[in-house]
């Protein structure tokens, strides 16, 4: 599942959170915290999926089928896959700040996505017409909208122009 790639692991290791929190150290306290994270996987309803052009039943959880300590991670391909794009959620314990530090992560743009503050960016390894990324802090980090271009019929569509509809839809779902 090419699009679900996209975006995932933003940002890697532990840190700090923006309230200086240390971040879990220990692998107990590491699986505990990504437990309580939000899951795009249960969380985000496959109609609302469908109505947006996804395709509910390409679902795939964590980094091919492989979950990640620290993140939710859940990702469709677009009802007319291959080719197509694809949309990836994520959820993480890890900081916006470390997004933003990140150097492969370019263009930044504040934005509100239905009424909620975000960062907009794309990774430099993706051509400018292939990926879009936004995210959003929360109480225990941020969570992500990833939206990769696969098929060059697709790319007609500058993907964050296709994110932000689906971001409307998806964003109210996300935890404060």
């Amino acid at each position: 599942m090419t699009a679900v790639l996209c975006g995932v692991l933003a940002v890697g290791g532990c840190s700090t959170t923006e309230s200086g929190n240390a971040q879990p150290s220990t692998t107990t306290d590491l699986a505990a915290a990504t437990a309580a994270l939000w899951d795009p996987c249960s969380e985000i309803p496959d109609a609302t999926l469908s109505n947006l052009g996804l395709d509910p039943a390409s679902k795939q959880s964590g980094i091919l089928g492989a979950e990640e300590p620290g993140w939710k991670i859940c990702g469709w391909n677009a009802a007319d896959y291959p080719p197509g794009h694809g949309l990836t959620a994520f959820s993480t314990i890890h900081t916006i700040d470390e997004v933003l530090e990140k150097t492969t992560n370019i263009e930044f743009k504040d934005v509100v996505i239905a009424g909620r503050a975000g960062v907009q960016f794309r990774q430099s390894h993706h051509d400018a017409d292939e990926d879009c990324s936004i995210v959003f802090r929360n109480a225990s980090g941020f969570t992500q909208l990833d939206m990769l271009n696969t098929g060059s019929k697709d790319k007609l569509i500058p993907p964050c122009e296709r994110l932000q509809p689906i971001a409307e839809a998806i964003v109210p779902l996300f935890p404060q």
